[in-house]
C-alpha cells in the first residue's frame, strides 16, 4: 500500500513540475527574445540560427526555473489532493506526514542532482556558444554596417563616425568615436588619422570579440567632479573595443562559462594575488565576489530544489477538510522575501562588506528553520 501511495503521489507531482518548469523558462526567455527578434530583423539571421540561440538560453535558465517550479507544482499537488479529500484518506490508513513527505524529497534530490550536474559543464558551455554566436552574428554586421559619412550606433554607449569606408568597413580614415558615462567617466572622445576592425578569438573560450585599431589619434577623457578635470592622451596605436550584441550578452558572464573546478581555481588564484598584492579583507572579497557568487550559487542551487518542495509541503497540506488558505499568496511572500534578502546581500558582497557564501546560504538557512517550524505545526496524527 505504501509503495502505491508513493508511486501515485510522484505520478501527480511530475506532469505539474513539468508544465511549470516550462512556464517559467518561457517567462524568462520573453526579456531576451524581443533582443533576439531585434537582430534578426537588422542581421537577416536564419530561423534554425535563432532556434539554436532559443535553445542555448532556455538551458541557461533553467536553474532559475527549476526551484520556482518545485515549489508551485509541490503545492499545486497537495492543494488538489486535499480538495479532493485523498490526503484525508491517507491519513486514515496510517500514513504519517514524513511518508506523505518522502517521495517529494526523493524527487528534489533527483531534481538537485540533476541540477548540479547540468550546472558544471552542460550550461557553462551552452552559455558559451550561446555568446559566441551573438557576437559572430553582430560582429559580422560590424563589418558592413559602417558607412563613409554616417553615424554609426549600433554598440551600445559608444558613437563612431569615419569619413572614409573601404573594404566593407574593414579600413577607415578619420575617425571619430565618442563613449558615453561609464563610472565617474563623464565622457571619452577618440580621434585617429586610420582604423582598422580587427577580430580576435579567445583561445580560452573559444569566444571573437571586435576591436578598432587606430593609429595617430588622440584620447580625451573628461571626469566627473567640481573640478571637471580632463585628461589627455597621444598615442600612435591603440585598440579600441567595439563588440556589439548590447545587453543580450549581459546575463552571460565569463564566470558563468566556467566550469565548477574552474570557478574553484579562480577564486583560489584571486586570494593568492589578493595576499601579493597586500589588499586588505575588503578588497580582497570585492575582487573575487563575482566569482564567488556564482560559485556558492551553483552549490545552492540544488538545496533549493529540495528546499523549496519542502516549502511547498507545509503550505500545500490544508489543515482539515473544509478549511482553506491562500498557499500561493504565502509562496509567493515567500519567494519576494527571500529573493530581496539574497539581492541585498549580493550588493553587499560586490561592495566587499558580506562574504558570499554567506550571501547565498543566509536566505536558505533561514528558509529551512522556517519549513522546519511550519512541518511541526501541520495538523497531522503522528
Amino acid at each position: 500500500m505504501f509503495k502505491l501511495i508513493q508511486r501515485y503521489l510522484t505520478a501527480n507531482f511530475i506532469a505539474p513540475f513539468v508544465l511549470s518548469t516550462f512556464f517559467f523558462v518561457a517567462f524568462l526567455l520573453t526579456f531576451q527574445l524581443f533582443r533576439i527578434i531585434k537582430i534578426v530583423i537588422s542581421k537577416g539571421v536564419e530561423w534554425t540560427v535563432v532556434m539554436e540561440l532559443v535553445g542555448h538560453i532556455a538551458i541557461s535558465f533553467i536553474p532559475m526555473a527549476v526551484p520556482l517550479s518545485c515549489l508551485f507544482a509541490t503545492i499545486y499537488t497537495l492543494n488538489k489532493l486535499s480538495d479532493d479529500s485523498e490526503i484525508v484518506a491517507m491519513r486514515s490508513f496510517g500514513v504519517t506526514k514524513f511518508k506523505l513527505f518522502l517521495p517529494f524529497l526523493i524527487s528534489g534530490l533527483f531534481i538537485g542532482a540533476c541540477i548540479f550536474s547540468l550546472n558544471n559543464k552542460v550550461i557553462p558551455a551552452s552559455k558559451t556558444q550561446f555568446k559566441n554566436t551573438i557576437i559572430r552574428l553582430t560582429s559580422t554586421g560590424v563589418l558592413t554596417d559602417i558607412k563613409s559619412g554616417q553615424f554609426f550606433t549600433e554598440v551600445p554607449g559608444v558613437t563612431l563616425f569615419a569619413d572614409e569606408v573601404e573594404e566593407k568597413g574593414k579600413m577607415m580614415k578619420h575617425v571619430f568615436i565618442q563613449k558615453s558615462k561609464k563610472g565617474n567617466l563623464a565622457e571619452q572622445v577618440v580621434h585617429a588619422k586610420e582604423g582598422s576592425l580587427i577580430k580576435i578569438l579567445d583561445e580560452k573560450w573559444g569566444v571573437p570579440s571586435v576591436r578598432l585599431h587606430l593609429k595617430d589619434g588622440v584620447i580625451i577623457k573628461r571626469f566627473e567632479g567640481q573640478d571637471g578635470e580632463i585628461e589627455k592622451i597621444l598615442f600612435k596605436d591603440y585598440d579600441f573595443p567595439l563588440t556589439s550584441g548590447g545587453a543580450i550578452t549581459e546575463f552571460v558572464t565569463k564566470d558563468g562559462m566556467k566550469t565548477n573546478s574552474e570557478l574553484k581555481n579562480s577564486i583560489r588564484d584571486s586570494a593568492t594575488k589578493s595576499k601579493e598584492l597586500k589588499l586588505t579583507k575588503r578588497q580582497t572579497m570585492q575582487a573575487s565576489a563575482k566569482t564567488q557568487l556564482e560559485y556558492w550559487s551553483r552549490i545552492n542551487t540544488p538545496i533549493q530544489c529540495v528546499l523549496f518542495i519542502f516549502l511547498g509541503f507545509v503550505f500545500g497540506i490544508k489543515h482539515g477538510r473544509g478549511k482553506t488558505k491562500n498557499t500561493s499568496g504565502r509562496a509567493l511572500s515567500f519567494l519576494l522575501s527571500y529573493y530581496a534578502v539574497f539581492f541585498f546581500g549580493v550588493s553587499l558582497s560586490r561592495k566587499g562588506i558580506l562574504d558570499p557564501m554567506i550571501t547565498t546560504f543566509s536566505p536558505t538557512v533561514v528558509s529551512i528553520g522556517l519549513g522546519i517550524y511550519l512541518y511541526r505545526k501541520l495538523d497531522w496524527a503522528s
